[in-house]
């Protein structure tokens, strides 16, 4: 693999009787060479082989009216990145208000909405921010900062349908920030940032139910993504605006929403969080979460 636009994507060699599962954050990862250094980390992926890809923003915090490109010619503020079943990476930038598509050695396959210009129809986006693929090639793009949609498009970028708007009812989004899909069905899980929830849609955007187990974004903290493993586990990064260590972290949930393992929010022994943007789990069950304001991707490793 070798890396897209270098700078900003790399390549990485409590509910119910039972006890919470434990994780504990593997030291030293990852070991980078000394002339690379991270910047902010907006996202995380694994793929099919368990190489791990970093999309990050070096120089850079989250400026969306930069003009100036990171690396070039590629990224202006670095968002999203999902990777399919063929190792395509897929990558949002919310500065350049485009989609991409590469391969997994870094040639452009697919760019989606016109540069730096912000807009809500068929051809436009206004800050995305995730995309989540099937595997016949379509994929889900929440979009976003501004716009407060799901759009749907065929593999060749097409836009196919969508649905939502402003607001804090069923099916209205206030910044959907993440996607994830159901295993075993083809419901997609969406986490609506600032209305600290997450919503469960069927294929065409029927909405299907919530999850608020994150209170509320003033007490408890706004959910920035969510991941889902084999098994049908959710993952989800929750963040407090203020950066209060006490209410960010990650919740796994089970396949009823039960709050099974808690790590971070302040907890002893548990790896001290504040800035949660997104996440990934891997085969192996480990769990790899990107942090913005601190700069680095920490790894979490099932206890034993």
């Amino acid at each position: 693999m070798t890396r897209i636009a270098a700078a900003a994507v790399l390549l990485l060699v409590f509910g119910g009787s039972p006890p919470p599962e434990r994780y504990a954050e593997v030291k030293d990862w990852p070991r980078l060479p000394p002339t690379v250094q991270l910047g902010e980390c907006a996202g995380v992926a694994v793929d099919a082989n368990g190489h791990v890809f970093v999309f990050h923003r070096p120089g850079r915090g989250f400026d969306t009216a930069a003009t100036e490109k990171l690396t070039e010619p590629t990224f202006l503020v670095p968002h999203g990145i999902t990777i399919d079943g063929g190792g395509s990476v897929f990558l949002t930038d919310v500065g350049l208000q485009q989609v991409f598509r590469f391969s997994h050695d870094g040639r452009q396959l697919l760019a989606l909405g016109e540069p730096r210009v912000g807009a809500w129809d068929a051809t436009h986006f206004n800050q995305p921010t995730d995309i989540a693929i099937r595997p016949d090639g379509t994929f889900y793009v929440s979009d976003g900062y501004v716009n407060s949609r799901v759009a749907i498009f065929d593999a060749r970028g097409k836009e196919l349908r969508e649905w939502g708007k402003k607001g804090t009812g069923p099916g209205e989004f206030s910044n959907p920030h993440g996607l994830t899909f159901i295993p075993g069905s083809t419901d997609v899980l969406v986490a609506d940032r600032e209305n600290s929830r997450l919503q469960l849609f069927d294929k065409d955007g029927t909405f299907k139910r919530e999850w608020r187990g994150a209170a509320d974004a003033e007490t408890t903290g706004r959910v920035f993504a969510v991941a889902t493993d084999e098994a049908g586990n959710d993952y989800v990064g929750i963040r407090r605006a203020d950066y209060d260590t006490r209410h960010t972290g990650v919740l796994k949930l089970d396949r009823q929403w039960n709050i099974v393992a808690a790590i971070g929010f302040g907890r002893a022994g548990d790896p001290v969080f504040n800035a949660v943007h997104d996440l990934a789990v891997g085969k192996d069950g480990s769990i790899y979460i990107a942090e913005t304001r601190t700069k680095r991707v920490v790894k979490l490793r099932p206890a034993t």
